[in-house]
């Protein structure tokens, strides 16, 4: 499922929401419940390790 991050326009809440797919979703802000959201562009962020050196390697 797709993480949504949104701004209320109302209070200037910022928060994030998860939706399925292709679905149309009304959302509220969880502090104010105003409708007026704008929906933010995000960032995709992947986190993890790499081994020393940076190498790929093939288990081989």
């Amino acid at each position: 499922m797709p993480l949504f991050e949104y701004t209320c326009m109302a209070c200037g809440c910022r928060f994030e929401k998860l939706h399925k797919a292709g679905a149309e979703y009304r959302t509220e802000c969880p502090a104010c419940g105003s409708a007026e959201v704008r929906k933010e562009m995000s960032t995709f962020a992947a986190t993890g390790s790499s081994p020393a050196g940076g190498g790929c390697s093939s288990g081989g």
